[in-house]
């Protein structure tokens, strides 16, 4: 039994195909209804969450979430085959403080990921928890990392391509900071690499953009800040690309400004487009290789213009095409609502998305941390959500759609079996062809103050081929090296791919 569930429903406005044809044409079959119910509510029911991050703490194969709050202790919620229990304060995880960000990553290459906890207080350094066997102790003094502000978005990177986890972290007041990790201590190479932009960042993602072999980092910030892109020189230093790049949004007035970028290969091109969430005009920059990108928000059905905080992308539907969630907020307004944008592919027109936000969905106020992860392994996608306003409550929602596909979670793992490929790329594609079915990152970190050290999930429409070649592409020290695996089944399975 599941326990108590609440059951959501939100149907896909369909239309025919081939308008106009002759009669014996087939018809085209229309789109999965999507469908979410609540996983027991009552336990996810408390208010003032703000980030929430999965990882597979305890190594028992299934992936275990943490919340982090305004007003109330964190939660470690250890999972064991589809329950949750709040393991926080048996962990050493009860944190009585507001914690802003999270973000899990193996920084000492033991195996099991390590957790950064960022704060507001000025007063209160931030903490980085290492794990020991499911058991967490704040190590941030010993490894030279002492960090105060108002933290944002963290990310665990290997920006210099040497096989350990450094640590980006972006500052609402302060210049953010980069840290290499040499080992038994981290060291500051925020000035000498050129990263540590003073201008007021919310949120950050990494990747490479340039398809160059090393991973660059953009940056939204606010308050009518231009953004960064800050292009990796692989010799240790950045240099911010953001107004050729056609990414910066320049000009914005002071209440404007970005917040939650994510990525995702919405077109099925093969690269990342970026969408940024932002206060005021939000926006979908579709890249092409070598070129600026183009924003494509309003020509692809997603004028949102408001008060965002958070984007993530995720096929939630099962028809092999990336959805949209934005989650935002307003202060002074418990629920202001969010919006899901079910991706509906290329048309006459143009890749076009359709708004279909469930309506019990619409009241939520997902403030802040939006994570889609298949923590059920049945691959489809299910959803969590972190409110901080009264009455919202941190839901998790679990996906029971049918008749859309199911996609494959694929783990990215170094010759050392260790998770800490972040930025690596994803491919699948029909086996035996190079016909692209879907593609994927290794995220760090994105969306808005939370992060989830998952497997990759890769979406996979009800008509895939039974078979997939799956593609794995690492970007470091100026190389894109290449590990290809072949003839793999598609189900909800999570399949380990070790690189060279």
């Amino acid at each position: 039994m599941r326990g108590m569930r609440t059951l959501l429903t939100v149907l896909a406005l369909v239309g025919l195909a081939g308008c106009g044809a002759p009669p014996e044409a087939p018809v085209a079959a229309p789109p999965p209804t999507l469908a979410l119910e609540a996983v027991q509510p009552d336990l996810f029911a408390a208010t003032g969450g703000q980030p929430n991050a999965w990882a597979d703490y305890d190594g028992d194969g299934d992936l275990d979430l943490f919340v982090g709050f305004r007003g109330a202790p964190s939660r470690l919620y250890r999972q064991t085959a589809g329950r949750f229990e709040d393991v926080a304060a048996a962990a050493g995880l009860g944190i009585d403080l507001e914690v802003r960000a999270a973000a899990w990553g193996d920084y000492d290459g033991d195996g099991d990921p390590d957790l950064y906890i960022g704060f507001i207080d000025l007063t209160t350094p931030n903490r980085i928890y290492r794990n020991d066997g499911g058991v967490f102790t704040d190590v941030a003094g010993m490894l030279g990392i002492r960090l105060t502000g108002v933290s944002r978005q963290a990310v665990w990177v290997d920006y210099d391509g040497d096989g350990d986890l450094d640590l980006f972290a972006a500052f609402r007041d302060v210049p953010n900071r980069l840290f290499r990790n040499d080992g038994a201590r981290f060291t500051d190479v925020t000035d000498a690499s050129g990263i540590g932009d003073p201008r007021r960042s919310v949120g950050a993602v990494w990747w490479d953009f340039d398809q160059d072999g090393d991973l660059d980092l953009f940056v939204a910030n606010q308050n009518g800040d231009d953004n960064g892109l800050f292009r990796n020189d692989g010799d240790g230093r950045f240099t911010d690309v953001a107004v050729e790049m056609g990414v910066a949004a320049s000009g914005r007035p002071p209440e404007d400004g970005g917040v939650g970028p994510s990525l995702a290969d919405y077109d099925a091109d093969g690269d990342f487009d970026l969408y940024v969430a932002n206060y005021g005009p939000s926006v979908l920059y579709r890249s092409t290789p070598g070129q600026p990108f183009v924003d494509v928000a309003r020509a692809s059905g997603i004028p949102v213009e408001t008060h965002v905080t958070t984007s993530a992308w995720g096929d939630l539907d099962g028809d092999g095409r990336p959805d949209l969630y934005l989650a935002a907020f307003l202060a002074g307004d418990p629920h202001y609502r969010d919006w899901l944008f079910l991706n509906r592919g290329a048309m006459a027109e143009g890749w076009r998305f359709e708004e279909q936000l469930p309506a019990a969905l619409v009241t939520n106020d997902a403030t802040h941390g939006v994570q889609m992860v298949d923590f059920d392994g049945d691959g489809r996608l299910d959803l969590a959500l972190t409110n901080n306003a009264e009455g919202g409550g941190h839901p998790l929602f679990r996906n029971v759609t049918e008749g859309g596909g199911r996609g494959l979670n694929v783990r990215v793992e170094d010759a050392r079996g260790r998770a800490v490929l972040t930025g690596a790329e994803v491919r699948v594609y029909e086996a035996g062809t190079t016909r692209l079915l879907s593609a994927g990152l290794v995220d760090g970190g994105s969306g808005y103050c939370s992060q989830s050290a998952a497997p990759v999930f890769l979406p996979l429409g009800p008509d895939a081929p039974s078979r997939v070649d799956i593609e794995v592409t690492v970007p470091a020290r100026g190389e894109r090296r290449v590990t290809r695996v072949e003839g793999v089944a598609r189900d909800g399975s999570v399949l380990s791919v070790t690189v060279r």
